[in-house]
């Protein structure tokens, strides 16, 4: 059902550009676009054109339409065809009605009560953000006819039936002990949503359920949930304290992320595949030691042999201190810690250092610097900057990268970074795609001392960047290097001019 639920919605999510051809009409205040000789989409007439709402700011989807004498079905609602209308505060969806496109209702910010027919058959949520951004819905009912969705025990929620899938939620939402599995995306910016309890029975959150659910402050998880998706409760920033029920024996990465006031994460005492051991404030793999996911409270407690993907990704978390036993630690493991200003390595650490009070975690055997802060000083023997190694962390406004450094990853330097002038060694032999991407305040790059490879997209959407001084052999330099940069015009031309003056030399020899 998942499965064919999710092909519908990607194949009819084509239809309104099809159906935006020279076949349309306005009628009644809204926009019909011909799909064939007995159907038709709709949508609002214009950003600017009234929608036909009633006294009590109700819009109703018609199930038929008339023009030019043909009768059509109305079967389908288009992609945003009606989003970002505050003039909706009650909707109904005639019978008829099929199929409801992508982000259809998004961000309708008064909308607060829908009424869905028995002839709807593609999810209304399923993945797409049908109602993404309606934070005030509060009223969801589904014609009792329906047989591919259900509103049980008048729960506000919508839910598949044949999987007891619930797929949209909302503030008002009381979860039926008959639901197994909380959907992809079903809260997803549900910003009126305080507390929650999760009734016995539920055995599966899907990913990014949760999201942005920016005032949920707390959430009951049942003793029968096994699994926990990817994101769940990320940007979930008032979230204040999770406790990780017995049964649960999977959980995937960002679970936490952007869950600022996180400050307690505990794991039942029962639960046989992850402990939260000595208090540490993060859930750990207790078969391989590793740590999934923790937040700004958290301490990595020696004994610990992985620090997995995201574990910490965009937390509160301040200071970062690996002890001995750290073997391995994962991809962005440290990514988007703003307000992190210490890290440190423990001196008996096989594998990685911090050599010289560098405040980086650097990997021994290769120089590569794995993760840095605010505070951070590139050290001598440093020879790579590592993927995502200051990814969204708060640096001053002049960069300087020492010698030595040869290779500067994949987002090392990009969002957020505060950082105007860069100056490259010349012993810099590659520049990574996106290695300094979206620098909002990054004005100025001297190059002038090497001659690096520069990747796709190596400092793309900088839009404060107009000067980038090259060198006279300037590398192999990609021709959306600079993309999005004002820069990019006159670096094209600086080396086009160079090429030129190279090939005159070469035919005057």
């Amino acid at each position: 059902m998942k499965i064919l639920l999710t092909a519908v919605c990607l194949i009819l999510s084509l239809l309104p550009a099809r159906a935006q051809g020279v076949h349309d009409f306005i009628e009644g205040g809204f926009k019909y676009y011909i799909e064939n000789d007995t159907a038709v989409a709709i949508s609002d007439a214009g950003d600017d054109a009234p929608i036909p709402v009633t006294a009590d700011s109700t819009l109703t989807i018609p199930s038929t339409v008339v023009h030019e004498g043909r009768t059509y079905r109305v079967t389908y609602i288009a992609t945003k065809a009606f989003s970002v209308r505050r003039e909706i505060r009650h909707l109904v969806i005639g019978e008829g009605v099929e199929i409801i496109g992508p982000y259809a209702f998004a961000r309708c910010p008064n909308l607060t009560s829908m009424e869905i027919p028995s002839t709807l058959s593609c999810a209304p949520c399923y993945e797409e953000g049908f109602f993404y951004g309606c934070s005030n819905l509060c009223r969801i009912t589904v014609d009792r006819r329906n047989e591919e969705f259900d509103s049980r025990d008048d729960c506000n929620a919508i839910i598949c039936t044949e999987t007891d899938m619930l797929l949209l939620g909302c503030r008002s939402t009381v979860i039926p002990p008959t639901v197994t599995t909380i959907g992809p995306k079903a809260f997803d910016n549900c910003t009126n949503l305080v507390r929650l309890v999760l009734p016995e029975g539920v055995r599966r959150i899907e990913y990014q359920a949760f999201r942005d659910c920016i005032n949920l402050k707390e959430i009951v998880l049942p003793s029968t949930l096994d699994s926990i998706g990817g994101s769940v409760f990320e940007n979930c920033m008032n979230l204040e304290s999770v406790t990780i029920p017995r049964g649960v024996t999977k959980i995937s990465p960002r679970v936490f992320s952007g869950c600022y006031n996180l400050k307690e994460v505990r794991v039942d005492k029962a639960n046989p595949t992850f402990d939260s051991r000595k208090h540490c404030n993060a859930i750990i793999d207790t078969a391989q030691d590793t740590i999934v996911a923790g937040c700004g409270n958290s301490f990595i407690p020696e004994g610990i042999k992985g620090i997995g993907a995201f574990a910490f990704a965009n937390s509160s978390l301040r200071e970062i201190k690996i002890p001995r036993s750290v073997r391995h630690i994962g991809d962005r493991a440290f990514a988007e810690c703003h307000y992190c200003n210490a890290v440190s390595v423990h001196p008996g650490n096989p594998v990685y250092d911090s050599r010289g009070d560098s405040n980086a975690i650097i990997e021994s055997a290769t120089g590569r610097l794995v993760q840095g802060c605010s505070l951070t000083s590139v050290p001598d023997g440093v020879r790579e900057i590592g993927d995502y190694a200051f990814f969204g962390v708060r640096l001053p406004p002049h960069l300087v990268i020492p010698e030595g450094v040869e290779t500067i990853g994949y987002w090392a330097f990009s969002n957020y970074c505060a950082i105007q002038y860069v100056v490259l060694p010349s012993s810099l032999k590659w520049i990574k795609a996106r290695a300094f991407g979206y620098i909002d305040a990054l004005r100025y790059v001297d190059m002038s001392r090497c001659s690096p490879r520069v990747e796709v997209f190596a400092f793309s959407g900088c839009k404060a960047l107009n000067v980038v001084d090259l060198s006279p052999h300037p590398g192999i330099i990609d021709n959306l290097a600079f993309a999005n940069c004002p820069c990019k015009e006159s670096v094209k031309r600086n080396l086009e001019q160079r090429l030129k003056r190279q090939e005159t030399l070469l035919d005057e020899h």
